[in-house]
């Protein structure tokens, strides 16, 4: 009789050890992030199919949305876009400004043209206030030139004027 109590106290502590560890083990795989895919089922196109390769019946993706075409997700967020322009014959000035913009909340880009003698803001689309921008890089010179689309709001032309 001690033999089978010995038994059954042996088996009983093996299963709870293997059924805890498997429980463990099911709770690091959720963790891991492998529950945070899908499955989706790619169709093949009937449009000049590669002859070469095969496509997969299955294909895991990732559930997190891909990231959005920045120019798009300006136009949405509401923030006023500037393209910095360079035409005095100081490196990396555009980029200086673009850097002071971007701390201020607006979304820039700095790009290199011609020389030329004096700073101006062109105002690019109906409606946006330049007075900001005006105050903190000190350009006077305002110019507007609404278009219908434009690519950005504001573009700022540093001249040889400009003083930063």
């Amino acid at each position: 009789m001690g033999k089978l109590i010995k038994f059954l106290f042996y088996a009983v502590g093996t299963f709870l050890l293997l059924f805890s560890s498997i429980i463990v083990g099911a709770n690091f795989y959720k963790d891991s992030g492998v529950f945070d895919k899908k499955v989706v089922e790619v169709k093949k196109q009937p449009v000049k199919p590669a002859p070469t390769s095969k496509a997969p019946g299955k294909i895991i993706v990732d559930t997190k949305e891909p990231a959005k075409d920045t120019s798009e997700t300006t136009k949405k967020s509401g923030k006023i876009t500037v393209q910095v322009i360079n035409c005095t014959g100081i490196n990396g000035l555009a980029g200086e400004v673009k850097a002071m913009l971007e701390a201020q909340g607006f979304e820039a880009s700095a790009e290199t043209g011609n020389i030329q003698s004096t700073s101006q803001l062109i105002l690019r689309k109906k409606g946006v206030k330049v007075s900001t921008i005006s105050s903190m890089l000190k350009i006077s010179q305002i110019i507007e030139n609404i278009q219908a689309e434009p690519k950005y709001d504001i573009t700022v032309m540093l001249g040889n004027d400009y003083n930063p």
